[in-house]
């Protein structure tokens, strides 16, 4: 009769020894994904455990496609990092600026944003490597000091020329948003003030909030103009992209919500200086700040080139 073995038992957090976080080798090894930072990989791997979350909770959209939900918050707690940090791996990955490993689609009013996770092979047969002669092998052996540069270009390493900045550079403009040396008269009404975006919209708002500063490079806004109209501007795209309306009142007409939130969801640093461009040289009064500023930032996106281009031709006197 075979000796009967005891088995011990799992004892603290031994339980959760044999639990693993999956990295494709495809990732690591992969030539198209080798410049793909190692904490977007990692991101990846964590993306892809929330799958079967996913299937479990039913998350299908009405093609069948699984997607995930996983906060900025969520991101910034598990890889132990700041939501910069956690924006800019997202960004790494994302459809349109990154590998396209993932797609992002926002909701909108206080909703998490849904997260497609992709896949990260292709059927396209990779290219065949190029036959390499005998003499273009590497030796298998090498002087310890190969490939140390042998001359010096000088002795003394010249410094690196400044760039020539202006004095003023850096130094914030005056503000333009609470100015009131002019006398026009823009009387649209501004929408109705969003309401908070609910109880978990909070964190979903602060969420947004980041996001739109991200999108808008903030920090470098904050040092051309005041960042008091700055935080002003993100604070009211905020209020837009987190509204429950169903319309919005833009340049006194009531437009679809879903409408001036696409809109205002395309808007980046270029069309924030366009804006305060447009503030800058306005020489007549504005009575509603807020309405005439929903309907600058509204127009920004299609508008934008025709404004520079009319300038230039301004300068150039044609």
């Amino acid at each position: 009769m075979p000796t009967e073995t005891v088995f011990d038992y799992y004892y603290g957090d031994e339980s959760s020894q044999f639990s693993f976080y999956r990295i494709p080798r495809q990732l690591i090894t992969g030539e198209q994904f080798k410049k793909l930072s190692i904490d977007a990989k990692l991101l990846y791997g964590l993306l892809l455990d929330r799958m079967g979350l996913s299937a479990r909770n039913g998350w299908y959209d009405e093609a069948g496609r699984v997607y995930i939900y996983y906060t900025l918050d969520e991101i910034q707690a598990d890889l132990n990092c700041g939501h910069d940090k956690a924006l800019k791996l997202l960004s790494e990955l994302d459809t349109g600026r990154g590998f396209g490993l993932i797609e992002r689609i926002k909701q909108g009013q206080g909703k998490p944003t849904k997260i497609y996770v992709k896949r990260f092979t292709t059927r396209e047969v990779p290219p065949q490597p190029a036959e390499t002669q005998e003499n273009s092998r590497l030796p298998l052996f090498r002087s310890p000091d190969f490939g140390k540069t042998e001359v010096k270009s000088s002795e003394k390493p010249k410094p690196r020329l400044r760039e020539t900045r202006s004095a003023d550079f850096g130094k914030s403009d005056a503000s333009y948003i609470k100015s009131n040396h002019t006398d026009f008269s823009y009387t649209d009404p501004s929408i109705y003030p969003s309401p908070p975006c609910g109880t978990a919209g909070s964190t979903d708002r602060s969420e947004q909030i980041r996001e739109i500063r991200y999108n808008v490079e903030y920090d470098s806004l904050c040092r051309q103009y005041n960042s008091e109209d700055v935080d002003e501007v993100v604070e009211l795209i905020a209020d837009v992209l987190c509204s429950a309306r169903p319309t919005l009142r833009i340049g006194g007409e009531d437009l679809p919500t879903s409408q001036v939130q696409e809109r205002f969801g395309r808007l980046d640093r270029e069309h924030l200086e366009y804006v305060f461009d447009c503030l800058r040289h306005n020489t007549t009064e504005v009575r509603n700040i807020r309405a005439y500023l929903l309907t600058t930032l509204y127009n920004a996106p299609v508008t934008i080139s025709n404004y520079y281009k009319a300038a230039v031709q301004h300068d150039f006197g044609t």
